[in-house]
């Protein structure tokens, strides 16, 4: 078939027209579409902390170092024995001996808690006789020797106790009081005779709370189970 003159340009065109569509450019990924400010001026890329999602956290503070007053030094009074620890020291075990009917005795072991803080205090007053802790603090008290807060050199008096076998009490010679910020007492504590076979306990840790006038054994040989015992006082030259 024979296209006419007239059909050939508009052939033509429409040729350039289907050209002309197919012909848009893609972006690329490594050339991101660019938008453009109206003012013209260059906005600022925005840091890659302000582009995270969630709270910022703030940079922990440093430890501030203790003050004096976060840890107070204890102010400790610390006795001059007038006799050497060990001169007040001779362990003499009980005689044995025999009853009539046979059965064997044993006696008392030495030195027993009054005649070792006598030696250690040199406090002598109140001889008795036989005396025992409880009838020597009162008589010291009768005698205004006696005080509730703790001394270096005095001799703190443990209040009876049936249940562990103290029908007398017992007591020792304080080598140390530290008063505590909280109001307690820390005692430096020496004494004989704690398992009746008049054996020493020497620099026994002792926290003495002059509010219940109780005492608990933070160390030594009565750790283990002396909890809040009951404490009649000091006795002072």
């Amino acid at each position: 078939m024979r296209l006419s003159a007239n059909a050939v340009p508009l052939l033509l065109v429409l040729f350039l027209s289907m050209l002309s569509g197919c012909a848009k450019t893609v972006p690329q990924p490594s050339q991101p579409t660019q938008t453009h400010n109206n003012s013209g001026a260059d906005i600022p890329a925005t840091p890659p902390a302000a582009q995270a999602s969630g709270p910022v956290l703030k940079p922990e503070a440093e430890p501030k170092p203790e003050s004096a007053e976060e840890s107070p030094c204890l102010e400790c009074e610390t006795a001059t024995s007038d006799q050497n620890r060990a001169d007040c020291f001779k362990l003499q075990p009980g005689k044995i001996t025999k009853t009539k009917s046979g059965k064997t005795v044993t006696g008392r072991c030495q030195p027993q808690c009054v005649p070792y803080a006598r030696c250690r205090s040199g406090i002598m007053t109140c001889r008795l006789g036989d005396t025992g802790p409880v009838e020597w603090y009162e008589c010291a008290r009768k005698n205004k020797a006696t005080t509730l807060t703790p001394k270096a050199g005095s001799i703190m008096v443990i209040d009876v106790n049936t249940r562990r076998k103290m029908p007398t009490g017992h007591l020792g010679y304080v080598e140390e009081a530290c008063s505590n910020p909280d109001g307690t007492w820390t005692l430096r504590f020496s004494h004989t005779n704690y398992d009746r076979k008049c054996h020493l306990d020497l620099d026994a840790e002792v926290l003495f709370n002059p509010k219940t006038m109780t005492a608990t054994f933070l160390s030594g040989a009565w750790k283990a189970w002396a909890k809040d015992l009951k404490i009649r006082g000091f006795i002072l030259r």
